[in-house]
């Protein structure tokens, strides 16, 4: 299911948007610039037992040339034109899969509006509340698309950077918890 929602952007929107019309206990969250020929083994760990995964270890950004490679039919592959050298993906970012009763316990918080910390901040409740991921290391391709409004590389507003920052210090179950029933009063 693809997740879409109106006003300014809004992954965990968008993620309940789609789940609203999901019917399986397994779910795969991706950012819809992004895909990863990984996801299949993630989904066999998640089945297996681990409480999420994710799929990816280096992320390689294409450049606007090399994703219209990818969008007119060619499979993305080593050797495609890249924006910058490939790094470590975030955890929580990217692509995710888990339970669904994971994500009911661990979701994204809706109060992450714009750019930035939504995905550092649902891998700190992912781990607080369901324990450590497992990790594969298959790529992942990131299209190219102009970059959101940010006021930095790393930060997308000061309003995100303070909620992250909560996410980072709420370490325990009881805290964690306590900062996700926050944000599920404001949804």
């Amino acid at each position: 299911m693809v997740g879409e929602h109106e006003g300014p952007w809004c992954k965990a929107r968008a993620v309940a948007d789609g789940l609203s019309r999901a019917s399986g206990d397994v779910l795969v969250v991706a950012d819809a610039d992004v895909w990863s020929p990984g996801w299949e083994t993630a989904v066999d760990q998640v089945q297996a037992g681990v409480a999420w995964a994710m799929p990816h270890g280096p992320v390689r950004r294409l450049t606007h040339a090399a994703t219209q490679d990818v969008l007119d039919g060619h499979d993305p592959h080593v050797g495609m034109d890249l924006t910058q050298r490939p790094y470590e993906g975030w955890p929580g970012g990217g692509m995710v899969v888990l339970r669904r009763e994971t994500y009911e316990e661990a979701p994204l918080d809706p109060r992450f509006v714009g750019w930035s910390g939504e995905d550092e901040s649902w891998a700190h409740a992912l781990r607080a509340l369901a324990g450590e991921g497992w990790r594969g290391s298959a790529p992942l391709w990131h299209l190219w698309h102009p970059p959101q409004e940010r006021m930095s590389r790393r930060w997308g507003s000061a309003a995100a950077r303070a909620l992250a920052f909560r996410y980072a210090r709420a370490r325990s179950p009881e805290r964690m918890s306590a900062l996700l029933d926050e944000a599920r009063q404001t949804a």
